[in-house]
């Protein structure tokens, strides 16, 4: 059993952002921001693994994954990030708002 981890405490004490990312395959084909989010917040698209085949190029990715971060801001794009990545993979590690 791991040591379970220490709380850090923000200066700001601010809550972490929500996920604001969705996961949902449109009926239609067209994706929303929100969608187009989620992609580029989850490096498997980059086929970091060989259970999840490159969908995307590094490039493309990693300045897809920029610009979001500058849009909007790092703690958004990196809990997106552990969300969408938790979801593909079936972590039961607790969420954001846990």
């Amino acid at each position: 059993m791991s040591p379970t981890p220490k709380t850090f405490k923000r200066p700001d004490q601010k809550p972490l952002p929500k996920p604001n990312v969705d996961l949902t395959v449109s009926e239609d084909g067209e994706m929303t921001a929100a969608q187009v989010r989620a992609m580029f917040c989850n490096p498997l698209y980059a086929g970091i693994t060989a259970n999840f085949p490159k969908l995307v190029d590094d490039e493309t990715w990693i300045r897809a994954a920029a610009q979001a971060i500058r849009e909007h801001g790092p703690e958004q794009w990196l809990v997106n990030m552990l969300y969408v990545l938790r979801e593909f993979l079936g972590s039961d590690a607790p969420k954001a708002d846990e």
